[in-house]
């Protein structure tokens, strides 16, 4: 049997968190799935955390913590019948990770004496012939435009490769097994679920589909103030977005705003088999905590054209690191002749030795967080040291870690006056092997592939004995909070922080204006910028300076024309967006913010010709 009848008018589609295995609020879980979903859906995995879990195998939260969130899913589909579908399970979508989580629902239904569930796997990992016979062919592109051409050597030392499929593979595992209970699948185009649930239930508007997958993957992040759990209702022209938390809302700016959100730009987003157009989506406020999407358009590509992103990461020697502190002004003013002097003392001690080694040192109080993007050179009276020294073997990393380590803390300076040490550590033994150094290595566009023969799929009946005797939830009461706490509360929310320096007379900062001023990774290999503005008087002054642009981005971040992969506005969320090519690739040695979600301050010192009232 199917979970929705094909005639519906609506589905109810519930995002619990939007990355699982990060725990949601289970009183909100429970009375949704009892208020009667349609369906559950999380996706599990993102290049975000850098490329440590598919060049190391690794999940992206421990699984205790996933087995915590599959298990609540299984119970679901036992109490309720209400089917859930997974994307890129455990971080990366190994197919490893796919079978631990089938693993994990087994275990489960038996431990607990739930009836048998039927759970399907979609494998996502490829063959690197496969990868090099594609490449032999033309048909592997870089994918971004920070992104290198591909290279035997980098297929030959990937750990694995996944790719990234579309809804395809999750419709025919729904139409093959209608009865299904949990789709668990490798890695997937963060919407592709959302998307391929709702096509199998006669939802045809692929445009609408997958816009509510872009947003509801995140859970209600497009809420203010964000949350974890949201509710979709997709219809077949248009979807509504409802926070689940009481606390948060949605406005039609805080979810087309979200379009933005670690995308190269907010308008086309790419995917496999074709583009999500949103240049007309509108945004309808329902009330006021829900909003309606109406007018997105997805166009395919064109017939045996159809392309998916592969991912791939390998590891690259072995590395250590050492943290503290520098504190001494007379060191300070020389700081960087006297870390030069430091390496000059590692290379000797290391001579004849007979192995390489890179040594990293990040300076976290003078270009530390932005390394070669930062503007500003100035020392403050502190400085963090991180340390990260590289080599073919861990004990060769944790030589050059040493000798460096040792030297920070003795090395003199001219005016020393501290003779007993240079250097404050907060951890024994300072020097920390990390093991294994990954990398990511493959972030590329395959063209011409079957959309469904690449991800084979694999059903596993769980067993259960139907053993499991329901006891009736009792919720949690709410914490009553006073008045006087409500109005702390208020006041606090709308304190507004001055930067320092103050501008000039007659003009403002960016940052004095806008409601919204972040960076972020737009994948491994891009670094995108997003200013939103509280209302269309403030985004029209600002847009009529006619500051935000393409050259103002190249000074800002010192990186020439060609660097700049985006620089646009978004009418719908009022908003400025650019993308600039990342100077190192996300977590590879020498990393400073993987994130790249600290990358934005620059832009919050852009004066603007007017004062902030």
């Amino acid at each position: 049997m199917s979970f929705a009848t094909k005639n519906k008018d609506e589905l109810r589609i519930f995002t619990p968190i939007g990355q699982l295995g990060q725990g949601f609020n289970e009183d909100i879980f429970w009375e949704t799935v009892e208020s009667g979903v349609d369906a559950i859906i999380a996706d599990g995995g993102s290049t975000d955390s850098g490329p440590g879990r598919l060049g190391l195998g690794l999940p992206n939260v421990p699984w205790s913590r996933l087995g915590r969130d599959l298990e609540t899913f299984a119970k679901a589909a036992h109490l309720y019948r209400i089917p859930s579908l997974i994307g890129s399970i455990g971080g990366d979508g190994e197919n490893a990770h796919v079978d631990k989580a089938a693993e994990i629902i087994s275990e489960a239904v038996q431990k607990n004496g739930y009836r048998p569930l039927k759970v399907i796997k979609i494998y996502a990992e490829i063959s690197k012939d496969l990868v090099r016979q594609k490449l032999a062919d033309g048909l592997i592109s870089p994918c971004g435009g920070g992104v290198p051409d591909l290279t035997e050597d980098e297929i030959a030392t990937s750990t694995r490769i996944v790719a990234q499929m579309g809804l395809e593979p999750y419709l025919k595992a729904m139409r093959e097994n209608p009865d299904f209970d949990i789709i668990i699948g490798g890695r997937a185009y963060d919407p592709a679920p959302y998307a391929a649930f709702c096509l199998f239930h006669g939802f045809e508007d692929l445009g609408n589909n997958y816009a509510m997958g872009k947003i509801m993957e995140c859970g209600a992040q497009c809420s203010i103030p964000k949350s974890k759990e949201g509710l979709a209702i997709a219809r077949r022209d248009s979807f509504d977005i409802i926070p689940l938390d009481p606390k948060s809302k949605c406005t039609t700016v805080s979810v087309a705003s979200h379009f933005l959100y670690e995308k190269t730009r907010p308008d086309i987003l790419h995917g496999p088999g074709g583009a999500l157009h949103l240049a007309q989506t509108t945004y309808e406020q329902l009330d006021d905590r829900s909003v309606r999407v109406r007018d997105a358009k997805f166009v395919p590509e064109a017939e045996g054209a159809y392309t998916v992103k592969l991912e791939g990461a390998r590891v690259n020697g072995y590395h250590t690191i050492f943290l503290g502190a520098l504190r001494d002004p007379i060191l300070l003013q020389q700081l960087e002749p006297w870390i030069e002097k430091i390496r000059a003392y590692v290379d000797e001690r290391l001579d004849g030795l007979g192995f390489k080694y890179d040594l990293k040192i990040n300076k976290y109080g003078v270009n530390g967080v932005m390394g070669p993007l930062e503007p500003d050179h100035s020392i403050g009276k502190e400085v963090f040291i991180a340390g990260q020294a590289r080599g073919e073997t861990q004990d060769q990393a944790d030589q050059v870690a040493g000798i460096a380590k040792f030297a920070f803390t003795h090395a003199p300076y001219a005016g020393q006056l501290a003779t007993a040490g240079n250097f404050a550590w907060p951890f024994s033994p300072c020097e920390i092997p990390m093991g294994p150094l990954p990398e990511f290595c493959i972030y590329h566009i395959m063209h011409n592939v079957d959309p469904i023969v690449l991800f084979p799929i694999a059903v596993v009946d769980a067993p259960g004995d139907n053993s499991y005797v329901h006891q009736a939830r009792v919720p949690k009461l709410a914490t009553v909070k006073s008045a006087s706490d409500t109005k702390v509360k208020k006041l606090e929310s709308s304190k507004k922080y001055c930067l320092t320096p103050e501008p000039a007379a007659g003009t403002c900062y960016l940052a004095d204006v806008a409601s919204v001023l972040r960076s972020k990774n737009s994948g491994p290999y891009e670094l995108t910028f997003d200013v939103m503005f509280p209302n269309m008087k403030v985004y029209n002054k600002v847009k009529e300076t006619g500051l935000l642009t393409r050259d103002t981005i190249c000074k800002l971040y010192s990186v020439s024309d060609e660097k700049v992969i985006a620089s646009l506005f978004f009418d719908q969320a009022m908003a400025y967006k650019a993308t600039i090519a990342r100077p190192a690739v996300s977590g590879g040695f020498g990393e400073t913010d993987t994130h790249g979600s600290q990358q934005h301050i620059p832009l919050m010192y852009l004066t603007l010709p007017f004062g902030r009232k």
